[in-house]
């Protein structure tokens, strides 16, 4: 009864003022309705799915400031990226690390020491030039300090967390902190 009544509403709202009442002719308006009502159901749940899958992707192999996929640009199109404080010398600590300088699939600079990485926190004013495979440190004067693959000392010491007033946030990924202090070539 509801398709019949359906019908005679889409009808009324066509502005038709006669409707055709033949058995076959209601019948055949309404199978067509269903079917073009089943296309519809189908169209939609199509694209439904395509925004999903699309999303998924997404999510799987994300856009920019996440580690490049096989089929995105090399480790050497990311450009190096340091951690600097709000500090414009260097640190007053006097703990030593020795370790070589590189980059993650970020372009985050860290210290590799041994089995570990540890996210330096270089003055204010620091800079880094080049690419992820091969960059150099430059202090505030632009004079550089390190260079990465390069067995360095680095004087400083820990930090317990990372200050809000620093730059590179993206950077800390949570393990050891180091404030830089002198740096000088490891013979």
């Amino acid at each position: 009864m509801t398709d019949l009544q359906d019908l005679l509403r889409a009808t009324a709202a066509e502005g038709s003022n006669t409707v055709d009442l033949a058995e076959d002719a209601v019948a055949n308006r309404i199978r067509h309705r269903r079917t073009r009502s089943q296309r519809l159901t189908v169209v939609g749940t199509a694209l439904v799915a395509a925004a999903v899958i699309a999303g998924t992707t997404w999510a799987v192999h994300p856009g920019d400031g996440h580690p490049p996929t096989a089929s995105g640009p090399s480790a050497a199109a990311v450009p190096p990226r340091i951690v600097t404080s709000d500090y414009a010398g260097p640190s007053g600590m006097e703990a030593l690390l020795v370790a070589t300088l590189t980059a993650d699939a970020n372009g985050c600079v860290r210290a590799q020491a041994g089995q570990s990485e540890v996210t330096l926190v270089w003055p204010r004013g620091y800079t880094v030039r080049g690419d992820s495979q091969s960059f150099e440190i430059l202090d505030a004067i632009g004079k550089v300090v390190a260079r990465s693959g390069v067995r360095i000392s680095i004087g400083g010491g820990g930090a317990d967390r990372f200050q809000n007033t620093w730059t590179g946030r993206e950077c800390a990924t949570g393990g050891r902190l180091w404030m830089v202090g002198g740096i000088s070539a490891r013979r």
